[in-house]
């Protein structure tokens, strides 16, 4: 068609946890990753449940101290997110921030889906494998759930 280029506008989901891990694969991905006209979505997804609970299936039962922990967990990743945005500017990266709220593997790789994504960036933490094995990892969980290719940054 007249007009079109031939080649599509790539769209990148980046997760993005807030460690510094995830910020240097972010800045590894400006680096050698990153081409103008890219579509880049940065994902940084809230989970609420896995920290009120502490990785258990007991739940404390003061309301008002798990109101008080969604209400803390919810301005710090706020803030997060505030930052996330600074570090695109800083990295020349254009592209959006978007915070999710769940289970933050099944979020990543349904907002990728959603925007059609190219493909998925995440930091790996490098967590030991008895820590990985008993709590998960989102990065382990991306690999093995998307059907969008996932580029692992480890560091």
């Amino acid at each position: 068609m007249e007009g079109q280029s031939s080649v599509e506008k790539r769209v990148i989901v980046v997760a993005m946890d807030g460690s510094t891990e995830a910020e240097s694969a972010l800045q590894w991905f400006a680096n050698n990753i990153y081409k103008k006209g890219d579509e880049v979505v940065v994902v940084h997804c809230l989970h609420h449940t896995a920290h009120y609970t502490m990785g258990s299936v007991w739940a404390p039962v003061d309301a008002q101290a798990i109101a008080r922990a969604f209400e803390e967990e919810s301005k710090h990743a706020a803030k997060v997110c505030s930052k996330l945005t600074d570090l695109l500017h800083k990295y020349e990266i254009v592209g959006k921030v978007m915070q999710l709220k769940g289970d933050p593997g099944h979020q990543i790789v349904t907002t990728a889906e959603e925007n059609r994504a190219s493909f998925i960036v995440v930091g790996c933490r490098g967590i030991g494998v008895i820590r990985r094995t008993v709590l998960g990892s989102v990065s382990d969980y991306i690999v093995h759930h998307s059907n969008i290719p996932v580029l692992v940054y480890r560091h």
